[in-house]
């Protein structure tokens, strides 16, 4: 839905907001060139913290593209505070680099387009087949484009977000979350605080080190991200 109190701000009609329907019939004369280029303008430039940054992100770099393929959460010295570590690679060449960032700094995100695309297999070459699940559209993505979440590419009926830009796939990324069905859970050993936790095996052959009370058929919530363990599902 169309926010009539930007499009009118962005026209310097807020003013006719305060007057029923009379200036809601005048917003919708404009030029939809002109309403339409305002909308766009509204989904450049978006911006997040360097502390929300997470491998997969796609920022933008003066005027290019990058995908993070990695994110380092530096600590600080004495009272110095901690800084952020991105690792980038260039959509366009592919080169890597790397940035160093302040906790409060603000990074752009890429202008990219993002679908939604259901994982349906991969196949002896690696790459990854997928399906978009409003048009039924097939596409075949190189597993690179995951970076190294593709570990998680064999959990059943996967979603994933695919990035384009240009018209070209650039980056897939899986949710920060997933549930998995535990394939196999040894029995765990107990260390000197009382805690006891082990590695078990999960769907895709995907060791995750879990508490003692995760049992062999149980459903948990793992971070896709790094594999740890969040919660019993």
């Amino acid at each position: 839905m169309l926010n009539l109190a930007r499009l009118c701000a962005l026209h310097g009609r807020r003013s006719l907001l305060a007057a029923s329907q009379g200036p809601l019939l005048e917003c919708q004369v404009w030029p939809l060139s002109s309403v339409f280029s305002d909308l766009a303008l509204g989904f450049r430039g978006v911006k997040k913290s360097a502390q929300q940054v997470r491998a997969g992100d796609l920022v933008q770099r003066e005027g290019r593209p990058y995908r993070v393929s990695r994110f380092h959460w530096m600590h600080g010295q004495a009272r110095a505070a901690g800084f952020i570590a991105l690792d980038l690679v260039d959509l366009a060449t592919g080169a890597r680099t790397s940035e160093k960032l302040r906790l409060e700094d603000q990074v752009e995100l890429a202008d990219v387009e993002s679908k939604d695309m259901q994982v349906l297999y991969q196949d002896d070459d690696g790459n990854v087949h997928v399906m978009d699940g409003t048009t039924f559209e097939q596409a075949v993505l190189s597993s690179e484009l995951f970076g190294e979440s593709r570990r998680w590419l064999g959990t059943p009926e996967l979603v994933v977000s695919v990035s384009y830009f240009q018209g070209e796939p650039v980056a897939a990324k899986l949710p920060y979350k997933i549930s998995v069905k535990v394939l196999d859970a040894p029995a765990s050993v107990g260390k000197e605080d009382g805690t006891s936790t082990r590695h078990v095996v999960v769907e895709g052959g995907i060791s995750v080190v879990a508490p003692s009370f995760v049992r062999t058929g149980d459903i948990i919530v793992v971070r896709t991200e790094d594999a740890s363990y969040m919660t019993k599902g």
